[in-house]
C-alpha cells in the first residue's frame, strides 16, 4: 500500500532474522492505517497506536516489517482486483491475475520484495495467491494463531496465514508462532478419485508422480465425505456470506456507494439469506467436520489439487472471474469447513503452474511441512498406489 514510512522496530536476533515481511492490510501496524482494501475504511482509520500480536511476534522473532500490502475490498473475493487500489501483477505471468484477497502480500513475495508474506484465509485467500504465483502458502489449523487486531470477514472461517517462496522460511515461521518442530510423518497419503478426476490428466499424472516422491504410502479412496463438494461449498458460502454481512453491515449502511458494485450485491446475498437456511448450512458442516475428523484421525493426509482449473487473465470478462471463483471454493472450502491445516506448494520440474495441496488434522501443521519437503528430497520413487 502506499503509506508513508513509519518505523517499526523488530528485534536483532531470532529466527526469523534476515527475513522481511509484508503484512496484508487487515492487520493493525503501530504508526500506520487499516484500510481493509476500502477507500472509506481507510478514511475512517487513523494511525493505530498498537501493532497486531500476531505481527508483533514476528517481529519479536527477528522479521524486519518492509510495508504493508494491498488486499480485495474487505477481503471479499478471490480474485486479486481492487476498485480502489488496483490489482497487483503477478510476477510469474503478468497476463494472469495475482490471486486474492491476500495479493499484495503474495505479489510482494513472488517479486523478491519480501521473504514471508503475511495474509488470511477466509475461502482460499491465501492457499489460491499462493498457488497463481508459484509460492508456498500455509493455511493453519483454524483458531491456532492469534487474531486480534485483524479485520474480520467471516470469524468462523477467518484465518491468519503465510505465503513464502520455499518450504525453509515457511519452518522458520512456524517455529516463531509457536509450532514446534516435529520429524512425523502419515503411515499415508489419501488420494480422493473423485476430486482428480475432475482435473485435467497431465496435471494429475504429475501431482500423483510427486506424491510418489515422498516414499509414504499412497492409498486411493472414492471420496473424503459423504456431501457433494456442490452441497459442501453451498453451506460454506452460506455462513460465509451471512458473517460477511454482520462484519460489514455499518459500512455498508453508512457508505454504500463506497464498496464495489460486486461486493454490495455479496453483501446484500448475505443479508437476505433467513435464520433457516443458516441453520441447515451449520448442519452440514457438522456433518462434514465429523468425516474429516474420522478420516484423518488414523495418521494419514489428504492430497489435493490446490486449484481446479487454470487461473484466468486479469483482463477477462466478470463472468469469467464468477465462474472460477465458484469452481476454486469447491475445493478451497474443505479446509475451511473442517478446520484442518492446508498446506499448498508447486510441484518442482514441472511445466506451467501446478501447485499441490496436502490437507491434515487440527494440529498436524508441521506434518504436511514434513511430507511436501520429503518429497523435494528423495525424487520419483516408485510406489504402488492400491
Amino acid at each position: 500500500m502506499p503509506y508513508p514510512d513509519a518505523d517499526v522496530g523488530h528485534a536483532a536476533i531470532g529466527p526469523l532474522s534476515g527475513l522481511r515481511l509484508a503484512v496484508k492490510d487487515l492487520f493493525d501496524v503501530t504508526g500506520y492505517p487499516t484500510a481493509a482494501g476500502n477507500a472509506a475504511v481507510l478514511a475512517a482509520s487513523g494511525i493505530k497506536p498498537a501493532t497486531a500480536p500476531l505481527v508483533q511476534t514476528l517481529l519479536d522473532a527477528g522479521a524486519c516489517f518492509v510495508g504493508k500490502t494491498n488486499t480485495d475490498e474487505l477481503a471479499y473475493s478471490l480474485i486479486g482486483g481492487n476498485i480502489h487500489f488496483g490489482m497487483p501483477i503477478n510476477p510469474r505471468d503478468p497476463d494472469l491475475i495475482p490471486g486474492g484477497s491476500s495479493s499484495g502480500s503474495a505479489v510482494a513475495v513472488a517479486a523478491g520484495l519480501a521473504d514471508i508474506g503475511l495474509g488470511t484465509d477466509t475461502s482460499g485467500s491465501i492457499r489460491l495467491p499462493a498457488a497463481v504465483n508459484g509460492l508456498v502458502g500455509w493455511r493453519p489449523t483454524q483458531g491456532s494463531l492469534d487474531n486480534r487486531a485483524l479485520r474480520p470477514l467471516a470469524p468462523s472461517f477467518d484465518v491468519p496465514g503465510f505465503m513464502t517462496r520455499s518450504l525453509e522460511p515457511m519452518a522458520s515461521v512456524m517455529s516463531a508462532v509457536g509450532l514446534p518442530a516435529a520429524n512425523e510423518y502419515p503411515a499415508s497419503i489419501l488420494v480422493a478419485e473423485d476430486i482428480f478426476e475432475t482435473i485435467d490428466d497431465l496435471v494429475a499424472d504429475q501431482m500423483i508422480a510427486s506424491l510418489r516422491s515422498a516414499a509414504i504410502p499412497i492409498r486411493r479412496i472414492k471420496a473424503i465425505a459423504s456431501c457433494s463438494r456442490a452441497d459442501l461449498a453451498l453451506a460454506f458460502t452460506t455462513i460465509l456470506q451471512r458473517e460477511a454481512w454482520e462484519s460489514n453491515k455499518t459500512l455498508f449502511e453508512r457508505s454504500p456507494g463506497a464498496i464495489a458494485p460486486d461486493i454490495a450485491a455479496r453483501l446484500l446475498s448475505g443479508s437476505r439469506l433467513n435464520n433457516e437456511e443458516v441453520r441447515e448450512a451449520r448442519g452440514i458442516v457438522k456433518l462434514f467436520s465429523g468425516e474429516i475428523d474420522r478420516l484423518l484421525c488414523e495418521n494419514v493426509v489428504v492430497a489435493l489439487p490446490t486449484l481446479p482449473i487454470s487461473p484466468p487473465t486479469r483482463d477477462a470478462l466478470p463472468e469469467s472471474f464468477a465462474a472460477f471463483r465458484s469452481a476454486c471454493i469447491k475445493l478451497l472450502c474443505l479446509s475451511g469447513l473442517s478446520g484442518c491445516p492446508q498446506l499448498a506448494f508447486p510441484i518442482a520440474n514441472c511445466a506451467g503452474s501446478v501447485s499441490l495441496s496436502l490437507l491434515g488434522a487440527r494440529g498436524a501443521d508441521r506434518m504436511l511441512v514434513n511430507v511436501a519437503g520429503r518429497q523435494k528430497r528423495t525424487g520419483v520413487a516408485s510406489i504402488r498406489v492400491r
